[in-house]
């Protein structure tokens, strides 16, 4: 289902993986010296075929999400408890391996979100996924701005509520229990 990147070798897969997808798209490279934390998902057949990284969300007009879209003034963000909010990116599935792997990496989102009591996710989403999210996936978001182009492509600036999610699981069909199938598990 995934493995948690622990190691230099994991970490230079995790990387290609992300960089194979943005060289698909047309995106620029952007490298983050940030603490985070970084995920490989797995599929059914043990291969990595995903990525997605985690990074604590920070209200700095410098920090670089802010700098593409001022997250960091809104209010809704301004009063809450940064502690209960994180950053998402590095969100990527080898173009082979799409469809079904979706639903193993918002499940690991949902499962992360939940260990940390995770309430808002600032990210900024490319179009057709941000489609998929909304229309399929159903899950809590909100729109914080037209849509900006950016590294190459328009992304759409939102806040995903996981809280939603996790507290409803019920109402989550495509929501895979991950617990049995965890290589590096996620409280380390």
């Amino acid at each position: 289902m995934y493995m948690k990147v622990d190691s230099f070798a994991l970490l230079n897969e995790f990387n290609q993986i992300w960089m194979e997808c943005w060289l698909e798209k047309g995106y620029g490279f952007e490298m983050s010296e940030i603490p985070a934390d970084r995920f490989l998902i797995i599929d059914a057949k043990d291969q990595k075929v995903g990525t997605i990284e985690f990074k604590q969300y920070s209200l700095d007009p410098a920090n670089n999400i802010n700098s593409v879209f001022p997250f960091y003034e809104l209010e809704k963000l301004k009063t809450l408890n940064l502690d209960h909010a994180i950053e998402i990116d590095k969100v990527a599935i080898l173009k082979q391996h799409r469809g079904k792997n979706l639903e193993r990496l918002l499940s690991l989102f949902v499962e992360y979100s939940e260990s940390r009591q995770i309430t808002h996710c600032v990210v900024l989403l490319e179009r057709l996924f941000y489609k998929a999210l909304k229309n399929v996936y159903k899950i809590p978001l909100e729109t914080v701005s037209e849509k900006i182009y950016y590294k190459g492509d328009y992304v759409i600036p939102s806040i995903l509520y996981p809280q939603g999610i996790y507290e409803n699981k019920d109402s989550f069909s495509w929501l895979i229990q991950t617990k049995d199938t965890i290589r590096n598990p996620i409280l380390n």
